[in-house]
């Protein structure tokens, strides 16, 4: 579910499946238009398989920021972030780009962030500059060292995980800075816990960022292993 950005998912090809959020910027209508685009271009992915999902991660990044560069608006760079899963079987990679993060929850164990946030308050923090505390409310929070048609080439590298052995019952979020600047890992955890289906857990979530007075765009995703 998402109140404007960019989702994406696949069916199941040769038991491959990918599913993305992407959250655009560069001014109220191109950043709109970027995660289309970025979204648009995410098919290239399905031959790669878990072991060359970097290297054809490079080239669809590469790909789709070119398409990004003439799209700004006063004189902002157009780009995307990307959270993405990238299912093989029983396998799974996860990568990213930006803001936009990737949430992960087994069994009884706590629901856990497994992404890193490629923005300069996250910088700071890592640096020991911040607390995360801090960082929550910093003003450079909102600004990104890495992204879908980032500038420079160190701007646009993906992180990508390990390969991981998937569980039945195994869940993954995915969701746009919209959403997880309005809430808690626990009462995201809660809902997880609590709704039905992948469908009630996205519905829920966007509701709470909303009646938090979330204006920003605020995309989710829910993929649940059966």
């Amino acid at each position: 579910m998402n109140k404007e950005g960019g989702l994406f998912k696949t069916d199941c090809i040769d038991k491959t499946q990918i599913y993305a959020v992407c959250d655009g910027m560069g001014g109220l209508s191109s950043g709109d238009v970027a995660s289309m685009i970025a979204v648009s271009r995410m098919s290239v992915l399905l031959p790669a398989g878990t072991r060359k999902l970097t290297e054809y991660l490079n080239v669809y990044i590469e790909e789709a920021s070119n398409s990004l560069y003439s799209l700004g608006e006063e004189g902002r760079h157009a780009g995307s972030t990307l959270a993405l899963i990238y299912i093989d079987g029983a396998n799974v990679r996860v990568a990213h780009l930006g803001d936009s993060r990737v949430y992960f929850k087994r069994g009884v164990l706590p629901l856990t962030q497994v992404t890193s946030d490629h923005s300069q308050a996250e910088w700071y923090t890592e640096q020991g500059v911040l607390t995360p505390e801090q960082a929550k409310t910093h003003p450079s929070r909102h600004v990104l060292r890495r992204y879908i048609g980032a500038p420079v080439q160190e701007g646009r590298e993906p992180d990508v995980m390990d390969t991981m052995r998937l569980k039945r019952g195994d869940v993954f979020l995915l969701c746009s800075d919209g959403l997880s600047n309005m809430m808690a890992l626990p009462e995201m955890e809660r809902e997880i816990t609590q709704a039905r289906s992948c469908a009630d857990i996205c519905r829920a979530l966007v509701t709470l960022a909303l009646e938090r007075g979330g204006d920003d765009n605020i995309t989710a995703m829910t993929v649940r292993i059966i």
